[in-house]
């Protein structure tokens, strides 16, 4: 791969390369890895005023590590499995409404905004799933994680998501609105639920989905 390789016919050196918490940062700094923080807020904040930093991307590369919904909460196999590598084709905002006596009614339901899917760019998607040999997934975005059996299965079930994060629809929803064609990589840390049962694995998801990200950017000077 060379400096002019890239993906859905943008070249490498034109993404801006971001992540979520600096622990997925750690070690990619001289990749120019731009850190948005944690949260819904954070990406709002921080992620157009690195685009407007940084006026030659043309694409956005979004990486962390994420939550998978498990085989008991799904009514089909779950498509990535705990410490594997995904794809993000489509994120939607998972908890961006009202609990009401007759079940939850989103943003959109309310006619009060748009809760996705958003979905990243198709041929980036399909590329880099083929590279990496990963599954294209969905993803549901939350600002509150689901850590008991009861919120896990309830979330799965309104969203039809298979990972879950706590920025993947913002970044999607910020690169839709400034035309920016997205590409969203997750590594599996942890399954959702009784975080007792989650198998978790944070140091390796983090450092599986950094080196595929680095085999990615391989080309980039």
């Amino acid at each position: 791969m060379n400096g002019e390789s890239g993906y859905g016919g943008v070249p490498i050196g034109e993404f801006l390369v971001v992540c979520a918490a600096m622990n997925e940062l750690a070690n990619m700094v001289e990749l120019g890895v731009v850190p948005l923080g944690v949260g819904k807020t954070n990406v709002a904040m921080h992620l157009p005023a690195a685009l407007r930093a940084n006026p030659a991307a043309r694409a956005v590369l979004l990486y962390g590590v994420a939550g998978a919904f498990p085989d008991r909460h799904r009514s089909t196999p779950a498509p990535v499995r705990n410490g594997a590598l995904c794809v993000v084709g489509s994120d939607r905002f998972g908890d961006e409404g009202v609990e009401t006596p007759t079940g939850f009614q989103d943003l959109k339901q309310l006619h009060l905004g748009d809760t996705g899917p958003f979905p990243a760019n198709p041929r980036m998607a399909q590329q880099v799933a083929a590279l990496l040999g990963a599954p294209i997934v969905r993803g549901v975005t939350v600002s509150t994680c689901s850590g008991t059996e009861a919120s896990s299965q309830r979330m799965q079930r309104r969203s039809g998501a298979d990972i879950e994060t706590m920025e993947g629809a913002a970044v999607a929803y910020v690169c839709r609105q400034l035309e920016v064609p997205l590409l969203q990589i997750r590594a599996i840390s942890n399954w959702t639920g009784d975080r007792g049962r989650g198998e978790w694995n944070l140091g390796v998801a983090i450092e599986l989905v950094q080196r595929a990200v680095r085999r990615l950017l391989r080309g980039k000077g």
